[in-house]
């Protein structure tokens, strides 16, 4: 398919008149219907707002885009913890209270179980979207273990990565040499305090490669309760070498961020494949830094966009999610001066030789590790179940503050 005819499918502007917003038929609706429909509408978009260069992405890049596409204000609505907004909404939901403020919902993992289990998204909008066309068949088959059967579409890929100032061989590549780091160098090494979200993808990566990924995939939930308890010697051998001798915790990427940049730790984690990339590109990070893996794997799973229940502007969700989920938001969001998180598309389902060469521009951006890499050291995330009893069972076993 062309450029111009995914274009066209995507933007084009029909006369059609305007439906009322009950109107839509989830499995039925027409596309050039929610094209005037969400014309000079508002829609909210509530969504993690601790990165300064994702909420520039978005206030900056795509809100200006939809501003031009179809005359949409998008609003940008941060939150700490998205859970906060989940439960919101299910109470909401509870309460039958059939308009609300929320259009659209960054979310994944256990937050889209809770919602997907409280029957608070608005359904399976996703499966008359164009874009979703285009989008690779992983991303719509399991969320955290939780079919996603089109209730949320995938709007980026992740893959969890470490990452350290370059100046030396990789600190470690396991959790054993991870100890062993941390004892050599006291105070060096700390991680976000649960229930951050990267501080929960760490610490169930060390479960991992402590209990074996396989392993813990196959155990039931009590079986894997028990096991922990070896991973939390692990956790309390490490403790006392930690920053502040483990005694606090940054509460959020964000301060452990701060920390690196300040020089007070020396490795940095996230979720986002090109962190590493954007942040040299922005000047943040000296031009030698480096991601790392640990060499059984790291934690691999997609986010995602959801439309809640009682969405107030549900074609402008609708409008929104499809153009984040275009070639030419994703060509966006891929760029490391813009975003820099992986695509969700499929590049064998784009025909266009121009698109995919600008999609290979931003393949393997400085300091990131290969793709090869990645692929061969991908583990799946647990179900939701699983994490739910790693991230109590932390909070019952670590003592702690945070700052």
């Amino acid at each position: 398919m062309k450029k111009s005819m995914i274009l066209l499918i995507l933007f084009t502007i029909s006369c059609t008149p305007k439906a009322e917003q009950s109107s839509i038929d989830i499995t039925a609706y027409q596309w050039e219907d929610i094209i005037e429909q969400s014309k000079d509408s508002e829609v909210t978009l509530y969504m993690w707002g601790g990165s300064e260069i994702i909420n520039n992405a978005i206030d900056n890049v795509i809100a200006p885009r939809l501003k031009e596409l179809n005359n949409m204000t998008l609003t940008r609505v941060p939150v700490s913890d998205i859970k906060d907004t989940v439960n919101k909404l299910i109470v909401e939901k509870k309460a039958q209270k059939n308009k609300g403020s929320v259009d659209v919902m960054w979310i994944n993992g256990e937050n889209f179980a809770m919602m997907k289990d409280s029957q608070s998204l608005w359904g399976t909008f996703a499966k008359r979207l164009p874009s979703i066309a285009f989008v690779k068949d992983s991303t719509l088959d399991t969320d955290f273990g939780t079919p996603v059967e089109y209730y949320q579409a995938p709007w980026g890929d992740s893959q969890f990565n470490f990452i350290y100032k370059g100046l030396a061989p990789i600190p470690f590549t396991s959790a054993e040499e991870l100890l062993a780091y941390a004892k050599a160098n006291p105070g060096r090494f700390t991680y976000p305090a649960i229930p951050d979200f990267t501080g929960s993808a760490f610490v169930r990566n060390i479960v991992l490669d402590i209990l074996g990924a396989e392993e813990v995939q196959a155990m039931s939930d009590e079986e894997f309760t028990l096991a922990l308890n070896k991973v939390w010697d692990y956790f309390n051998e490490l403790n006392p070498y930690l920053w502040k001798e483990g005694k606090t915790y940054p509460e959020s990427l964000g301060k452990l961020e701060l920390l690196f940049n300040n020089n007070n730790v020396d490795i940095m984690m996230n979720y986002t494949i090109s962190h590493v990339s954007q942040k040299i590109v922005t000047k943040e990070y000296p031009s030698t830094s480096k991601s790392f893996l640990l060499n059984k794997g790291t934690l691999f799973n997609n986010h995602y966009l959801s439309i809640p229940w009682n969405a107030g502007n549900k074609a402008g969700a609708l409008y929104l999610i499809n153009y984040l989920l275009s070639a030419e938001a994703q060509l966006l969001k891929i760029d490391p001066a813009v975003w820099g998180d992986a695509t969700v598309l499929d590049f064998n389902k784009i025909n266009d030789p121009q698109i995919k060469k600008s999609f290979d521009s931003f393949a393997q951006g400085q300091g990131m590790v290969s793709d090869e890499e990645l692929s061969t050291k991908r583990i799946s995330e647990l179900t939701t179940s699983k994490l739910n009893i790693i991230e109590k069972m932390w909070l019952a076993n670590i003592v702690y503050s945070v700052e």
